[in-house]
């Protein structure tokens, strides 16, 4: 997954009237959801674009425009005429076309300037077109990281900063080389597996584990954590999706497919495997397009 990346630089609407029910019972204002504004709806669809790269139409629909799509289509056919979006068409796995959304250059700058409130100042935008080879595993870390910051939300935790796995490679590369070229190859190891434990991404064996994606977050009584999250494809060995698993990974996967393989590579782990690799429950971690 490619793109160039920019650091950091709507509003929501009153509650809906409380009217009355057909009992003569008013509502309690409290169970009325909050109505959320088309330019909130918009600030949060260019957000979500910046900070995963590559997104499903449907998907952006479903999170961003309350699984509306006509009023999904507006909103985002406005981002394009004014230059911030842009799409193509991909097939998924069963060579089903769907269509992807990104930023442009001005939509990463817009997202920058308006999004990311209450992340972290450090949280990174992306614009640029994914590979079409690459669509369908990208768009389904969207879905899998969503899934995720839902699951923390119920606990009490606060999303601050979401990476991308590109994001995570360039950092501990870049630590890795600047060690090589001052006192060469065994400094280099040093300094590549402490740049990943700073990161809180895990190394096995000498091998660094990349996540597809690592969220970090706050939780109520004020402790900071990380969540790394994989999304698994068909073509994933067993021994790779053991080794991510065992290795406390939040594994999801891409398609019906990909998930019986994730079941029978967590089933040998023995002695509950799946619960302590932190897999999502049967069915919970699909994203198939």
């Amino acid at each position: 997954m490619r793109g160039r990346a920019a650091g950091r630089g709507g509003r929501s609407g009153d509650a809906r009237p409380r009217g009355r029910l057909r009992d003569g019972h008013r509502r309690e204002r409290d169970r009325d959801p909050p109505r959320i504004s088309i330019r909130t709806r918009k600030r949060k669809a260019l957000e979500d674009l910046g900070i995963y790269r590559c997104v499903a139409f449907r998907d952006l629909a479903a999170e961003r425009f309350g699984g509306h799509p006509y009023a999904a289509r507006r909103a985002i056919d406005d981002l394009m005429r004014r230059g911030l979006v842009a799409g193509f068409q991909a097939r998924g796995p069963r060579g089903k076309p769907f269509r992807v959304l990104h930023l442009t250059e001005a939509g990463r700058r817009a997202a920058a300037e308006a999004g990311g409130r209450g992340l972290d100042p450090r949280q990174r935008f992306w614009a640029g077109r994914a590979k079409a080879r690459e669509a369908v595993h990208d768009a389904a870390v969207y879905r899998a990281g969503r899934r995720e910051t839902r699951r923390l939300a119920a606990q009490g935790s606060r999303v601050t900063r979401i990476r991308c796995d590109s994001e995570l490679k360039s950092a501990v590369a870049r630590a890795s080389e600047k060690a090589r070229s001052r006192q060469g190859a065994a400094a280099a190891d040093r300094a590549r597996a402490e740049a990943a434990r700073q990161l809180g991404v895990p190394v096995v064996d000498g091998k660094v584990l990349h996540p597809d994606l690592q969220i970090e977050h706050i939780g109520q009584d004020g402790r900071t954590g990380r969540v790394n999250v994989e999304v698994a494809t068909a073509h994933y060995g067993k021994g790779e999706l053991r080794a991510k698993a065992s290795a406390g990974f939040r594994m999801h996967a891409a398609d019906g497919r990909a998930a019986r393989n994730l079941e029978s590579a967590l089933r040998s782990l023995g002695g509950g495997g799946s619960r302590r690799a932190g897999a999502p429950a049967r069915g919970e971690g699909l994203v198939e397009l």
